[in-house]
């Protein structure tokens, strides 16, 4: 339960600094724009480990995780 739970947080992570690298760098914030780079890489390597390890459930709650991060980064906005 706890990976599942670590998932959807990781999935969520990844859209909402994705969402924040993309904004940092379309304003020139070199600085965060590259340290949201390095979270973006970390959370890329859960999925990674998720997926060799066939973890599905924990994959479908990354999935689900990272379309919550991106409602609510794109909402946030609004």
């Amino acid at each position: 339960m706890l990976l599942i739970l670590l998932a959807f947080v990781c999935g969520f992570s990844l859209d909402v600094v994705w969402t924040r690298c993309v904004n940092d760098i379309q304003a020139k914030r070199a600085i965060s724009a590259a340290n949201m780079s390095v979270l973006i890489y970390f959370c890329t390597l859960v999925s990674t480990v998720l997926i060799v390890e066939r973890c599905v459930l924990a994959c479908a709650a990354y999935a689900l995780g990272g379309w919550v991060g991106t409602y609510v980064a794109v909402k946030r906005k609004t």
